[in-house]
């Protein structure tokens, strides 16, 4: 291949997309565009010369783009690695919310899990009771606290405490071990 000398016959064929042009660009600015891309993007897992790489794609896929000097198309690049470098950040504090999120929205949705798969075997524990103690449990379970379902049922809260413990009681007998500190965890 034959090497472009004139520098204004170099920027014509650039601005007409030239092959030829286009590598000798590439040659010139090589480096100081690596060098730029790799303080900007140390401590990141993009490569420099992959920053470089895109920077010219992206000048050749805009044939539009035309440029009165090699020091404006060199500015381009260099703003054009900028650019990306500020949409990689962008993006990757957006990853970074959306892992977050991820991770809360799991454990919101694993713990959602649990509470409905507790909630079922609450009701049906709540069958195996007599009506005014299965009564006081689900009160329990809906989060009031002693003196609130005392104050509710009219009733003192001596008696809401003996009826949750002779609910426990019954249930020690009816239920398995696992069951049981399940529903003592869910009362909290």
């Amino acid at each position: 291949m034959k090497k472009i000398v004139d520098i204004d016959d170099l920027l014509k064929k650039i601005n007409g997309r030239d092959v030829v042009a286009f590598g000798e660009v590439y040659l010139i600015f090589y480096d100081d565009l690596f060098y730029y891309a790799l303080k900007l993007y140390e401590n990141t897992s993009v490569e420099p010369q992959d920053a470089v790489h895109d920077a010219f794609l992206k000048l050749w896929q805009m044939p539009n783009a035309k440029f009165d000097s090699l020091v404006d198309l060199k500015a381009y690049l260099f703003v054009v690695i900028r650019n990306d470098f500020n949409q990689f950040v962008r993006h990757s504090h957006y990853v970074e919310e959306h892992r977050k999120y991820e991770l809360e929205n799991t454990r919101t949705f694993e713990f959602d899990i649990l509470e409905s798969e507790l909630r079922g075997s609450c009701e049906h524990i709540l069958e195996l009771l007599p009506q005014e103690c299965a009564e006081i449990f689900r009160l329990f379970f809906e989060g009031l606290n002693t003196d609130e379902i005392a104050l509710k049922l009219g009733k003192t809260k001596q008696t809401i405490y003996n009826k949750k413990h002779e609910a426990i009681a019954i249930l020690k007998k009816k239920i398995s071990r696992e069951d049981i500190f399940f529903l003592i965890l869910f009362l909290g």
